[in-house]
This record gives structure tokens, C-alpha cells and sequence, in this order.
């Protein structure tokens, strides 16, 4: 079973870094508008929540804005973390 969930996970993982990066800006945004749109309709079955932050992550990808919250959440992340093992209590 963990070598299935692996491969699934795999394979997402490239069609997004693909749907990503996708030379056309229409192709792009054009998937983003439906994803979004899926989103929207989540309350039928196939479609869902989960469509929403893939819509927007294909609409800014490219975006400076979106980089540079990415660089600030990914910091902050790092920082907490280091804090957070800093705080624990010797053994």
C-alpha cells in the first residue's frame, strides 16, 4: 500500500510542478479559472474544497507577490521551529 500511496503522490507531485509551470499563461489561468470554479461548487460530489488553494496556486504562481509571502511563511515557519526546539527541556 505504501509503495501505491508513494507513486499516487509522485505523480501529483509532477502534474502540479507541470500545471505550474506551463510555458501558456492561458492555459494556465485558464486551468486556475476552473479549479477555482470547481471549488466553489464543492458541495457536489467530486468537486471540493481541496480545488480552491490549486486554483490559486496556478493563478499567482508566477506572481513576486505570492513569492515573497512564501519566503515570509516559510521563515517564520523556521524561526518557530528553532524557537520551539530551543524551549524544550533537557533530558
Amino acid at each position: 500500500m505504501n509503495e501505491k500511496r508513494r507513486a499516487l503522490k509522485k505523480t501529483l507531485s509532477r502534474l502540479m510542478h507541470r500545471m505550474k509551470n506551463h510555458p501558456s499563461m492561458l492555459v494556465r489561468y485558464g486551468m486556475a479559472a476552473l479549479f477555482l470554479i470547481g471549488g466553489m461548487l464543492w458541495f457536489l460530489p467530486v468537486l471540493g474544497l481541496w480545488m480552491l488553494p490549486v486554483g490559486l496556486v496556478l493563478l499567482f504562481a508566477r506572481s513576486p507577490t505570492y513569492w515573497r509571502l512564501r519566503r515570509r511563511f516559510v521563515f517564520w515557519r523556521r524561526q518557530r521551529r528553532l524557537a520551539r526546539r530551543d524551549m524544550t527541556p533537557p533530558e
